[in-house]
């Protein structure tokens, strides 16, 4: 089997510990999905880095980890995610830039890699509308996975979800905790298209929507948060994981959230020591 995903592999820095490590949605989901799927499934990912000292590390933590990379190289900054943490381990968001993935589109090399995946996960969010667009037109024959974050700042909010549906099977979205009207026009979408969709809720637990009935699943209670950067990501590689042998929701959904539980009791979606 080959997973490919498609999207930021960056930098995350803290600016609490002063320091940076590998990040972004696409390389937290690979690293997780290379330690989660079986050893002779291929886990690659293909992305754009910038010409800067930030490219070196994530460059180094893609070998680390074993993951196949497709990379473009363009002039300028890498993509760096700016994070600080709140003292119950909840990430804070301070800022996001995007540096040369921005303005990147898939070229036929990249488009080769994604027509042989058997499974592709890909990710929107508002800096990325172009390159996602270029992601959704490269055809694939696998299952295809869209990772829709909050759909804060996206084109049109839930209608994103709508334009693209041709485009994915299977969506992701992470929520927060009280966003009922989203919840059910997302479940209203997932009837209609005869998709699935998996909304994450933090320590509210998780989702499926589109089934006959809506399935609910507990977060795993764990003994102290550290950091929730990346836990959304970890969560998606558990349940895809499940999903692709099973195909049974229910148990997807158990399954990324013991392995979110995991993430969150350590700094980063996954371990790294550089």
């Amino acid at each position: 089997m080959r997973i490919t995903a498609v999207g930021d592999c960056g930098v995350d820095r803290y600016l609490d510990l002063g320091r940076d490590r590998p990040g972004g949605i696409t390389l937290n989901f690979a690293a997780n999905a290379r330690r989660l799927f079986p050893a002779r499934d291929t886990v690659g990912v293909v992305t754009a880095l910038g010409t800067d000292r930030e490219a070196g590390l994530v460059r180094r933590a893609i070998a680390a980890l074993g993951v196949e990379a497709c990379l473009a190289e363009l002039e300028g900054t890498t993509s760096i995610q700016y994070i600080d943490r709140h003292p119950s381990g909840e990430k804070i968001f301070v800022r996001y830039e995007q540096g040369v993935l921005g303005n990147y589109r898939l070229g036929p090399r990249e488009r080769e890699v994604i027509a042989h995946s058997d499974l592709l996960v890909a990710v929107v969010y508002s800096q990325i509308e172009g390159f996602f667009d270029s992601v959704m037109d490269a055809p694939s024959a696998g299952l295809r996975a869209v990772d829709f974050g909050d759909l804060a700042g996206v084109t049109g909010g839930t209608g994103i979800v709508e334009r693209y549906r041709d485009g994915f099977h299977l969506g992701f979205f992470g929520l927060a905790a009280g966003e009922d009207t989203v919840v059910d026009e997302l479940e209203r979408l997932a009837r209609r298209h005869r998709r699935l969709f998996v909304v994450t809720l933090g320590a509210q637990g998780s989702l499926a929507l589109g089934g006959e009935r809506r399935l609910a699943c507990p977060a795993v209670e764990v003994p102290r948060v550290v950091d929730t950067t990346g836990a959304g990501d970890t969560f998606a590689a558990g349940f895809l994981r499940e999903y692709c042998v099973s195909r049974d929701a229910a148990r997807s959904l158990a399954r990324g959230a013991e392995e979110a539980a995991t993430s969150v009791q350590r700094v980063g979606a996954f371990p790294w020591d550089d």
